[in-house]
């Protein structure tokens, strides 16, 4: 099957780039000798009108045979077809029907992300699943399941469009209109800059306010073998259903139920029980705990209740062998409570301020069951770590450096709200636009940080390179292989328009040189250029060749 995908993704785009070609000239009514599909010998041949169209023996690609594009026509062919040759045409004709074949390329990921977008019948609903404490849309009292109707004037329907208007305005206040229980009423917030540092080394300035549309879900977790929750009998992972009869929602909620007062309280909740033989499979078994909260108080005689439930999603899960969180000493079943002091509520915070500042040495505290005791307290651990860049080889063979912690969590986040799209038709086009934008932005922005010094040589790729991507991609199935060939064929019309001899944008960089001149260039000149355009694309194969090689050979 791999070989199938090669072929697959390499037939349809170079098909695509010749079909442009192809539908240009007979648009513009110039005489077009032969179409192919494959190359070599043909198997089968018919032809209809003046053009012949054939397949060949060999299904890679295709080309298209233009009459006076690749030498001038004969004696005859110039009396039957006068004025019908590519040569004899206006320069604007010229530019066209060159440039019909990248553009080719540009237009195929239209409609690929067009058919991927259509398929979408619901979006998320712009509805907020949680809030952080502490944040800015905590501090304005905005609360979990308020539905966002408008910012700034401008109606909301999807959670997107409220990220959109959130990231696009860090410092700027926002007026929004909310719908809580039927009441609608006005809030404003400023959403704060924040320095975002993917793992990957990208970073960007983003606002941030505090929400996330899916809720997180009440899985709580007991480390404090002599808290209350403990004797209850509340475990690690159970999952909190009502409080005092009241249904939660989410982590919140269990909070604020938990926190009001120490007086006994009637908890129920679920359960996961292994099934023999079955380890991906759990059933989920209702429980009931009566929990006594305690009551503290601190160093300043503040009174403050006190019941050992945890938030599951801050327990570690995986610690990665010889990663910065595995030489701290941390291991699975840990729970991280603080970093650099300050209390640290959700791994989104964590991973978000690990990342921002990728050398810093952090003071990380965690609390550990002591094992083998019934009863006894957690101790606190406290340790420095520094985050380290490595490199390693992500599932299509490229070297990718990554900002390692090393340690992660195995909590799922609950489902938020989704809505119905409106007028799919024009969602999916303007989102199809939007998308090819975004990726040619991409590709142009990985050319010229290339071609600077910026990128190392290495991440070109050859022949092999295709192979991996097209059978990787085509192995998990066929929206990710066409997703991959929408990628690729912007790649490789962006490629066609470099202004090198041998490559469309060498045609249209000749056009336009006589077009200045006012003249067409010498044969002896054109000759010499394209010599040289041959030159240089066969030094950037051989350097795509040599990286196929050193990848999957000799790595």
């Amino acid at each position: 099957m791999s070989v199938l995908y090669f072929l697959l993704l390499v037939g349809v785009l170079v098909l695509i780039h010749e079909l442009g070609h192809f539908v240009a000239a007979k648009l513009l009514d110039v005489k077009v000798l032969r179409f192919s599909i494959g190359y070599g010998r043909p198997l089968v041949r018919v032809t209809l009108g003046e053009t012949e169209y054939q397949i060949g023996a060999f299904p890679l690609g295709g080309y298209v045979r233009i009459l006076g594009i690749e030498a001038p026509p004969d004696d005859r062919s110039a009396k039957l077809d006068a004025g019908r040759s590519f040569a004899s045409r206006p320069l604007w004709q010229r530019l066209i029907i060159v440039f019909a074949g990248p553009a080719a390329n540009l237009v195929l990921p239209v409609i690929i992300y067009f058919v991927f977008f259509a398929g979408h019948t619901v979006l998320p609903a712009a509805v907020v699943g949680d809030v952080l404490d502490g944040g800015a849309a905590a501090r304005a009292g905005i609360e979990p399941g308020d539905r966002v109707l408008e910012i700034n004037g401008r109606a909301i329907r999807y959670w997107e469009e409220i990220e959109e208007s959130v990231r696009s305005s860090p410092g700027e206040e926002l007026h929004l209109r909310i719908q809580r229980n039927g009441k609608t009423f006005e809030r404003y917030l400023m959403p704060i800059a924040d320095t975002v540092r993917r793992r990957d080394g990208g970073v960007q300035v983003q606002g941030r306010v505090g929400i996330t549309h899916a809720p997180f879900v009440p899985l709580v977790g007991v480390i404090d073998g002599a808290s209350p929750a403990a004797e209850a009998g509340l475990r690690t992972g159970d999952l909190i259903i009502s409080v005092d009869g009241q249904a939660v929602r989410n982590w919140r909620d269990v909070q604020h139920q938990l926190g009001r007062h120490a007086r006994r309280t009637s908890i129920v909740y679920f359960r996961g029980t292994e099934l023999a033989g079955i380890p991906q499979i759990e059933l989920l078994a209702a429980g009931f705990a009566d929990l006594v909260p305690a009551t503290q108080t601190d160093a300043k005689l503040n009174r403050q209740t006190y019941t050992g439930l945890e938030h599951a999603e801050m327990f570690v899960a995986h610690v990665d062998a010889g990663s910065p969180a595995d030489g701290a000493g941390l291991r699975p079943g840990d729970l991280i409570v603080a970093l650099d002091g300050k209390p640290v509520a959700h791994w989104l915070d964590l991973d978000q301020r690990l990342q921002a500042e990728p050398n810093k040495t952090f003071k990380l505290t965690w609390k550990r069951a002591v094992p083998g005791t019934v009863g006894h307290p957690a101790e606190t651990i406290t340790a420095e770590l520094t985050q380290v860049w490595r490199k390693h080889i992500d599932e299509y063979d490229h070297t990718v450096s990554r900002l390692v912690f090393g340690a992660r969590n195995d909590i799922d986040r609950g489902a938020g709200g989704m809505v119905a799209i409106d007028g799919r038709f024009g969602y999916a086009l303007s989102k199809a636009f939007e998308r090819t934008g975004e990726t040619i932005s991409t590709m142009a922005s990985g050319f010229f940080q290339i071609l600077g010094g910026d990128s190392p040589g290495e991440a070109l790729g050859g022949p092999l390179m295709m192979y991996k991507v097209a059978s990787v991609s085509g192995n998990q199935g066929w929206d990710s292989f066409l997703l991959m060939l929408a990628l690729i064929s912007v790649n490789l019309g962006l490629i066609n328009l470099l202004p090198i001899p041998m490559l469309d944008g060498g045609h249209l960089l000749v056009f336009v040189i006589e077009t200045a001149r006012r003249k067409k260039l010498a044969e002896k000149t054109l000759k010499r250029i394209q010599l040289g355009g041959l030159i240089l694309v066969g030094m950037i194969t051989v350097l795509a060749i040599r990286n196929d090689v050193m990848r999957f050979f000799f790595r």
